[in-house]
């Protein structure tokens, strides 16, 4: 039988348990049997002496260790969520097995909702992201073969005999063509359909290029 089992629970002894609980980092390590020699104590002394002075400080000293343990779980739960830590490294009494079990299965709940969150949000960027780059390169597409279209149909403009299509290389004034119509005044860059004639006069004059 061991020391605590054999010796009744004293005042000074539970005081000493709650300073050593206070002052160590790690739960203290307590009989099995404690809470029920604790009972007993408590028992005894509300039978002998009613609700003395001594006993009102003992729950209260009873109070204060059970808080600095719950405090302690907490941290050994989260660490253990995080490193695989069991209970049986640890000074647990029967009574704190469930306890510990029940705040670490909440640790891994709340980081399996995070890392789900997580996932989710990166896949429905990701999704996001290549929706836009489809959509970018569907304009791309479109923006292409609409200028393909537009320069077919440039190429396939028909020219009236008797006149070019000529590009501005230099501005030109409005001149009169051999058609006795009035031309410009043209800009560099400027396309034109006119007369033959005068397409060849401008690109001798160096004004312009004939296209078609």
């Amino acid at each position: 039988m061991s020391e605590e089992m054999s010796n009744v629970l004293t005042f000074s002894e539970l005081r000493k348990k709650q300073k050593k609980e206070d002052k160590q980092e790690d739960l203290v390590e307590l009989d099995d049997s404690f809470l029920l020699r604790v009972s007993n104590y408590f028992q005894q002394k509300k039978q002998a002496e009613g609700e003395s002075r001594e006993y009102q400080n003992a729950r209260r000293v009873l109070d204060k260790i059970i808080s600095l343990r719950e405090e302690k779980i907490v941290k050994k739960a989260r660490l253990s969520s995080n490193t695989g830590l069991s209970s049986g490294e640890i000074n647990l009494l029967p009574e704190e097995q469930e306890l510990f079990r029940d705040i670490k299965n909440s640790f891994n709940s709340h980081h399996d909702k995070i890392d789900n969150k997580i996932e989710s949000t990166e896949k429905g960027l990701q999704q996001e992201t290549e929706e836009q780059e489809d959509e970018v390169e569907e304009t791309v597409e479109a923006s292409t073969e609409e200028q393909e279209d537009e320069e077919g149909e440039e190429d396939e403009r028909d020219v009236e005999d008797g006149y070019n299509i000529v590009q501005i290389t230099s501005s030109v004034p409005e001149f009169m063509g051999t058609d006795l119509e009035a031309y410009g005044p043209f800009d560099e860059g400027d396309e034109a359909e006119i007369p033959e004639d005068n397409a060849e006069i401008l690109v001798n004059r160096g004004n312009a290029e004939v296209v078609k």
